[in-house]
């Protein structure tokens, strides 16, 4: 929400809740890392699977982000005071641990984080399907 609330602040035209929060009493710079509001406002292409979570700028198709969803660590989104937004912590080796926050207008929201939900128990059963092999030192 924290996240949310500073790119509402942040961009220009966006909407975001009006209600001010109390901050959270916790530094957030780990979690959010440094604001990159390079693609903020773009149209984007978002593809959700069991391995992935994709951005994609429509009008060029240039990625924007893809990250493997072991990768990420927290999605929220379609609470009733930021109900048009979805955000999720992810870790990569260019923007370290960064949240990225995605508006989903049109009653959207509820949809995208409910589609990475089910994208994240499908991984888990295929996971308990076909458990990784335990590596044993002679196997190194």
């Amino acid at each position: 929400r924290e996240a949310i609330g500073l790119v509402c602040e942040a961009v220009p035209g966006a909407k975001g809740a009006v209600r001010r929060r109390k901050p959270c009493g916790r530094s957030l710079n780990s979690i959010l890392g440094k604001s990159n509001l390079k693609f903020a406002g773009m149209p984007i292409t978002l593809t959700i699977s069991t391995s992935s979570l994709n951005l994609m700028a429509s009008d060029c198709k240039q990625i924007i982000a893809n990250h493997h969803m072991q990768s990420i660590s927290f999605a929220s989104g379609g609470d009733p005071d930021t109900a048009e937004y979805v955000a999720y912590v992810a870790k990569d080796p260019v923007n370290q641990r960064a949240c990225h926050i995605l508006e989903c207008p049109e009653g959207l929201a509820q949809d995208v984080i409910s589609t990475i939900g089910q994208a994240f128990e499908l991984r888990f059963k295929q996971y308990l399907k076909n458990p990784p092999k335990l590596v044993t030192p002679h196997d190194r």
